[in-house]
């Protein structure tokens, strides 16, 4: 039985703008459609037209005119349209599966796509359901007038005729909207890292994205002093590592952010005199402000740089999975509490006794850096390390992989920032 919705205006093109609008018929599936503009870098365009209905059909300034329709017929027209289409940007058919999650505040979603097997793509895990907190148990119904039950049907029609093998795991999510938009962009973004296989060396270290990073010359500093710390923070973001010194009088501390600095390929400079005397506290958080605060300023408006990235670090046997956004909105998620639950202080094995790192002062550390920072990061431990000072450092290997990847300029995007909004601020 054919669909009673028609898709005309279509338009999918790779690196480019579509050049016409996304409407839907429903208003926030318009909203989600336009992930793949601002995050796949794949310009899409649409219209959609129920061929039972009046003039009415034409009024397109009614962004949610068909919202009374069939939303599952609906959804997943417009997905086996926009599938068939991206199909077609397969060219060089890539053979490696692509991965990515989209950390948001309150939801974190995986999606991965790979080439399926058949001729026919197959929507093979999909656990977004609930969709939030509320009502309890339920999650929510509708998000705006986008019936949640018609979203599945969507991706199954974009699988499906796009020849892919989907995924999407929801790892975390209490908020509805959030997690729907968690799940468009990781879509988008896997969906960007998939064609972009062709090209691999993108976000290399010497590639030309990493050129232009160096380029800009990004620094900052911040200085600060207080009856309890006094810290001078000097951060540039000069593609290498090899004259970062930090002096905190933690010895944990100190490589903690020495190794995020390697890992990111930034210079960091950190001197502190702090009132270790008291404990570790206003160090360890003063600190990580002041880290947090030089990141915002050396970062700018974000326009023109990549600004989402995961990465995965191992060390011994433990793995941490850092996906980080450059979004402003400050939020940190992460699964340490059991890891750091076990013992009283990061490093039990070794150290200056004088002058520990608590754990309950590495959640803070986390948390003031990611602040200060007004970015969103979800840490995720795969696997518990043989020390738990493992289990931070490979946090710090990670997040610093994530950070480089992040604060990379791309240079297709021409200066201008990677969101549906326009712009980042706040």
């Amino acid at each position: 039985m054919s669909s009673p919705f028609q898709i005309q205006n279509l338009v999918v093109v790779n690196e480019a703008k579509a050049g016409v609008p996304i409407h839907s018929g429903i208003g926030y599936f318009d909203h989600m459609l336009d992930q793949f503009n601002s995050h796949a870098q794949v310009g899409v365009g649409l219209e959609v037209i129920f061929s039972k209905d009046d003039d009415d059909d034409d009024d397109v300034t009614d962004r949610n005119r068909l919202a009374n329709n069939n939303q599952v017929d609906l959804c997943g027209a417009v997905g086996k349209k926009l599938g068939e289409a991206m199909q077609k940007l397969f060219q060089l058919e890539p053979s490696s599966a692509s991965r990515f999650c989209c950390p948001l505040d309150e939801a974190l979603v995986e999606c991965s796509i790979s080439p399926s097997s058949s001729d026919v793509g197959s929507l093979v895990e999909f656990t977004l359901p609930p969709y939030g907190i509320y009502p309890k148990g339920k999650g929510r119904s509708k998000i705006g007038q986008l019936e949640t039950f018609a979203i599945e049907s969507f991706w199954k029609a974009v699988a499906e005729s796009a020849k892919l093998d989907v995924r999407f795991c929801k790892i975390r999510g209490d908020n509805g909207h959030h997690i729907v938009e968690s799940s468009f962009k990781a879509f988008s973004r896997a969906l960007r890292n998939y064609l972009d296989q062709v090209c691999p060396s993108l976000w290399e270290r010497n590639s030309a994205n990493d050129q232009a990073s160096v380029a800009l010359e990004r620094q900052a500093k911040v200085e600060r002093s207080t009856k309890e710390t006094s810290i001078s923070v000097h951060l540039l973001m000069n593609g290498k590592s090899e004259d970062t010194t930090v002096d905190t009088g933690i010895p944990v501390l100190d490589e903690f952010y020495t190794l995020l600095a390697r890992e990111a390929q930034i210079t960091l400079k950190i001197k502190c005199k702090g009132d270790l005397w008291v404990d570790d506290h206003h160090t360890a958080e003063d600190v990580s402000i002041a880290v947090g605060q030089c990141l915002d300023q050396a970062l700018g408006t974000k326009a023109g740089l990549n600004r989402m990235w995961l990465a995965e670090a191992q060390i011994g046997k433990a793995k941490v999975e850092v996906t980080m956004d450059l979004s402003n909105r400050p939020y940190l998620g992460h699964n340490l509490h059991d890891s750091l639950g076990q013992q009283e202080y990061v490093d039990n094995e070794g150290g200056d006794a004088s002058s520990p790192l608590s754990c309950e002062m590495l959640d803070h550390v986390l948390d003031s850096l990611v602040t200060n920072g007004r970015m969103t990061v979800h840490v995720v431990e795969k696997e518990a390390g043989s020390t738990l000072k493992d289990t931070v450092m490979c946090t710090a290997k990670a997040f610093g992989q994530a950070l480089r990847v992040c604060a990379m300029v791309d240079e297709r995007r021409a200066g201008q920032t990677a969101s549906s909004k326009g712009t980042l601020s706040v």
